[in-house]
């Protein structure tokens, strides 16, 4: 589940929603799914402001769109 806030631009995501975003290269098909610390790191590393994280879901600052983006690898493509 994702949930977007427009007041504060903050977009809640699962951890299971992440791992479904996630197909570029750093995620190997055949490896266990990455951990939240993961996603915080290369969230972060791409200028996101990332918050409330918890074992399973965290929030960051910016709309569905760009971390999909980002995480399937389409992002290159813009």
């Amino acid at each position: 589940m994702s949930e977007y806030n427009r007041e504060t631009g903050f977009l809640t995501l699962t951890l299971d929603k992440l791992h479904n975003f996630h197909r570029t290269a750093d995620r190997l098909p055949e490896g266990p799914p990455p951990p939240i610390e993961f996603y915080v790191d290369k969230l972060k590393n791409f200028g996101h402001e990332v918050a409330n994280v918890s074992s399973d879901q965290l929030d960051v600052k910016a709309p569905e769109h760009e971390i999909f983006e980002l995480l399937s690898g389409q992002h290159i493509y813009l």
